[in-house]
């Protein structure tokens, strides 16, 4: 447990005091393990993985195949699946030949393509402002990677796109609590986008062991929660997603809010001045799997970038302690909350690195 006005005047904790071996680091990182999922209100284990294709739209160089799929408590998740057309991938007509496709097993494994899990920043339309050529500008990342060659998932997560609960605004989370009390929406998330990882490593043209997740803002802490807790993931993508609650001028951010209430249990602990994780020991749970983070220093929505910038060198000394530094890319730049051109290609190309080395694009 942390005290907020220690935190304010020392900033934040080092992940490596009293780190004299890795059983040490072990034993630290299963307690911030524990910390994190009592605090969420745990996480569901994965349920039986069923899936239905609802319409196939055929792009200039790839397939969208709109489909549903199965989540824990009898939940549906829609989403748009990307397939690029190559000489690996059969021509698709109908929604039932993309289904049949979806299913066969006789697709080689040798020439199966690496995949990546989209998720959306905080946007009313969900997952097509990341996928369509219509949707939000420097974030089409899941158009542009299935351009690259991946196979791409990009759910709607709770409260966005096509998951707006009947009479309520993008983004609120009333309804969500009405019926888990005591859980989260960042355990929901968590949970849903595990099962994304389950659907893709379904399908036999994708190659269960190059399996990345990409996001921006909500999209991109979504990501590294997701790997933090679910090693299928092979390399992780953060935009603007990590923030720190040391120096945090939205208090509540985290905690219980009029609208998207991340973590409830947060706002207790919060109230009474202390917290019970810094969100660099949650990133720091992604190594050893390769890990690419940017921020800016102009960013409205988590201004406070300095203790953040601290939190990375931190997570930055963990991957050189483990002698994973290789695996670990940071950059910290002066744009706002945005995942701008020059920035994205470098994302790309740490993706081509992890995901697409030794693969036949």
């Amino acid at each position: 447990m942390y005290s907020l006005i220690e935190l304010a005047g020392k900033g934040i904790p080092s992940l490596l005091d009293n780190i004299v071996d890795l059983k040490r680091w072990e034993t630290k990182r299963e307690g911030i393990v524990n910390t994190w999922l009592e605090t969420l209100g745990g996480i569901p284990p994965l349920t039986e993985t069923m899936m239905e294709v609802v319409a196939l739209v055929d792009q200039i160089d790839h397939y969208l195949v709109k489909v549903r799929y199965s989540t824990v408590f009898d939940d549906r998740i829609p989403a748009n699946l990307l397939i690029p057309k190559s000489g690996r991938t059969p021509i698709l007509k109908t929604k039932e030949e993309a289904k049949r496709f979806l299913f066969s097993d006789s697709f080689p494994q040798t020439s199966s393509f690496p995949a990546v899990l989209a998720l959306h920043p905080t946007v009313e339309m969900g997952k097509d402002a990341i996928c369509l050529e219509s949707g939000t500008e420097n974030r089409q990342y899941g158009l542009e990677l299935v351009k690259k060659g991946y196979v791409v998932l990009a759910p709607d997560s709770i409260t966005a796109g096509e998951r707006v609960s009947h009479g309520e605004q993008p983004f609120h989370t009333a309804s969500f609590y009405k019926k888990h009390p005591e859980w989260s929406a960042v355990g929901k998330m968590i949970a849903d986008h595990r099962q994304g990882i389950s659907l893709l490593e379904s399908f036999s043209f994708v190659d269960r062991s190059r399996i990345g997740v990409i996001g921006h803002s909500l999209g991109g802490y979504n990501a590294f929660f997701l790997a933090g807790v679910d090693t299928r993931i092979k390399a992780v993508v953060c935009s603007c997603g990590f923030s720190t609650l040391t120096k945090d001028p939205e208090r509540h951010r985290w905690g219980r809010r009029e609208w998207f209430t991340h973590i409830p249990l947060l706002s207790d602990y919060i109230k009474r001045g202390v917290i019970p994780f810094e969100f660099h020991e949650i990133l720091a749970l992604t190594a050893p799997t390769p890990l690419f983070i940017w921020m800016g220093q102009n960013d409205q929505i988590f201004p406070h970038w300095q203790p953040a910038a601290q939190g990375l060198v931190e997570v930055h000394s963990l991957y050189d302690w483990l002698n994973e530094r290789e695996k670990y890319t940071s950059f910290i730049g002066h744009s706002g909350h945005d995942f701008p051109p020059e920035i994205r290609g470098l994302a790309y190309s740490f993706l081509d690195h992890w995901l697409y080395a030794g693969t036949e694009k």
